[in-house]
């Protein structure tokens, strides 16, 4: 498995940001009809975008004994900076409950942290994340991690 910025064991989501992402993704919904035909977004409503991000916030805090449990490789591409959803503080907040993790198990590692954020990864340092991709397959041809 390759985590593109994403897949930490944060657990931040309370009503508080849960409102937020609803009221974020509502300013934005004029947009995503258009950003849909474009393949920028899924075809889905503002509410049905909010909604899912409110899950997997959620779903999220609960990674850290998931991935614990991992045995095999996996590699993390991680971003930099703000994205469109969370400020830089938040997001270096987001990405810092990955450190622990990184300590207990050798079989998860970063591959890379890169200057684009959250949102531009694949478009902008899609090398980096083929590169996480090469070092999957290569430790899972060697048998180790």
């Amino acid at each position: 498995m390759v985590s593109v910025d994403g897949a930490y064991p944060f657990a931040w989501i309370d009503d508080a940001a849960r409102e937020r992402i609803r009221k974020l993704f509502h300013r934005l919904g004029w947009m995503f009809p258009v950003a849909s035909r474009l393949g920028l977004a899924a075809r889905f409503s503002a509410e049905q975008h909010a909604e899912i991000n409110i899950e997997i916030n959620e779903i999220s805090g609960a990674l850290g004994p998931v991935l614990d449990r991992v045995t095999v490789p996996v590699r993390y591409v991680v971003g930099l900076g703000a994205h469109l959803g969370a400020g830089a503080e938040e997001m270096e907040r987001v990405r810092a409950t990955l450190d622990p993790v990184l300590a207990r198990n050798p079989n998860i590692r970063v591959s890379a942290t890169i200057a684009s954020n959250h949102s531009n990864i694949l478009r902008k340092d899609f090398r980096a994340v083929a590169q996480a991709v090469r070092e999957v397959a290569a430790a899972v041809g060697s048998g180790g991690c």
